[in-house]
């Protein structure tokens, strides 16, 4: 791969991870329709994988190590996971509300069995916590050193990896936020952002230096 492709991977992974979180955003914020609701839910994942795969292959251009492919794998991992945990929360929740309309005097039993079948996807939840926090400790050890990032975003993914491990597992099977403590989500999220940013920015650096060098001048 020539430097101008890998910085156009790297352009693509940045701007994945970027639109892929804001998806995930938009579809916990905004009522929107089925269809656009699971489209642009299965799309955080998707794009999430090609950010994690771009920010892999950047990190091993200067600094190749098992913590880095570890990082990625758990990543991939971890978002196949949530896409499934995505598709049955969104299927049960579709089933369920179109059985309560056409079977009115089942209403109870069907809120029975939605609340039993939320342990599924909450275990799930659980599952996808523990592998993306993993992702962001192993992440941590990949960063450290690392010229396009360094020990200011290695302390920071390997923190909120620990913290993401240590409040889920204390509340299993509850989300900590129901348990007295804190969601710590959102503080990933815009960490995901910002590492996204920062790799799509250096992608773009790497771009004009691989087209400067191109075209040489007298």
């Amino acid at each position: 791969m020539t430097l101008i492709h890998s910085s156009r991977l790297f352009v693509l992974g940045g701007a994945s991870g970027i639109v892929g979180t804001l998806c995930y955003i938009i579809t916990a914020v905004v009522p929107l329709g089925q269809t656009l609701t699971y489209t642009l839910a299965m799309a955080w994942p998707v794009l999430s994988v090609i950010f994690a795969f771009s920010l892999c292959e950047y990190i091993k251009i200067d600094r190749h190590s098992s913590a880095n492919q570890l990082a990625f794998v758990f990543a991939a991992l971890g978002f196949a996971m949530v896409a499934a945990m995505i598709s049955i929360q969104l299927a049960v929740r579709t089933g369920i509300e179109e059985h309560a309309a056409n079977s009115p005097e089942n209403q109870e039993f069907l809120k029975l069995i939605r609340r039993s079948i939320r342990l599924v996807d909450m275990g799930l939840d659980v599952a996808w916590d523990l592998l993306i926090g993993t992702s962001l400790i192993f992440l941590g050890f990949a960063l450290i050193q690392h010229k396009g990032f360094g020990t200011w975003w290695a302390v920071p993914a390997g923190l909120l990896g620990g913290l993401l491990i240590v409040l889920n597992v204390s509340t299993f099977p509850w989300p900590p936020n129901t348990q007295g403590l804190f969601d710590i989500g959102p503080a990933i999220g815009l960490f995901i952002i910002a590492v996204s940013v920062r790799l799509l920015l250096l992608g773009i650096r790497m771009k004009y230096v691989s087209t400067d060098n191109s075209n040489p001048t007298d």
